[in-house]
């Protein structure tokens, strides 16, 4: 049998996962087969196989392709210079991926794999590399931040980060269930607001919280 070459193999393996997406997003993860996704894509249940062994291979491929994205998307804004025009860039394009109207965009799938990884260890490990990946970088321009005086240096770069991927998560979530009373222009100019330093006029001091909270 002659090989496949690489490109051609790549590129219908990329055509299984846009299937596969399209599948999970009209059907839901745990209702979609794997014979779904042959259909979807326009192959035989032997040929899907050749690509990948079940669903959570083909989310964990696609996780990878999307942190390689995110990667790149992540240096260009930090060519605007200074921390908070990164993260202010990174959202602006964050707003765009989820505001796209595409069925099967990323935005649908995940909550699929939030609510999956509540009883699948191996989804679970998915997500958790997902978000660890997001920190990490996120973490990385916070400190870079910190270190030019952009921003507060007190604060734990750790959990600055975090709480921006919490946000980022709510917002995928509240636009799926309630999209008519989310303006993303308007969250982009209140998450600007915190960025900057205009969300507290100043006339009621907030005094940090203590660590032993319960």
């Amino acid at each position: 049998m002659p090989r496949i070459p690489k490109a051609s193999f790549d590129e219908r393996r990329n055509h299984v996962i846009d299937a596969a997406m399209t599948c999970f997003s009209q059907k839901g993860f745990q209702k979609t087969t794997m014979l779904d996704v042959a259909t979807e894509a326009g192959v035989s249940p032997g040929a899907l196989y050749t690509y990948f062994n079940s669903k959570e291979d083909i989310i964990e491929e696609a996780a990878m392709e999307r942190r390689q994205s995110r990667a790149v998307r992540m240096e260009t804004a930090s060519l605007l210079g200074g921390a908070v025009a990164t993260i202010d860039q990174m959202f602006e394009d964050f707003y765009k991926e989820i505001d796209r109207d595409d069925p099967a965009s990323e935005s649908r799938i995940r909550p699929q794999i939030w609510a999956d990884a509540l009883s699948n260890d191996r989804m679970k490990n998915i997500l958790k590399d997902t978000w660890s990946d997001v920190a990490l970088g996120l973490t990385e321009v916070v400190r870079q931040g910190q270190a030019s005086g952009d921003i507060d240096p007190t604060l734990d770069s750790k959990s600055v980060a975090l709480m921006l991927v919490c946000l980022g998560d709510g917002l995928v979530l509240h636009r799926l269930v309630e999209p008519e009373t989310l303006d993303l222009t308007l969250i982009g100019n209140v998450l600007r607001s915190f960025l900057t330093g205009q969300f507290n006029t100043g006339k009621t001091p907030v005094s940090p919280r203590s660590k032993e909270i319960k």
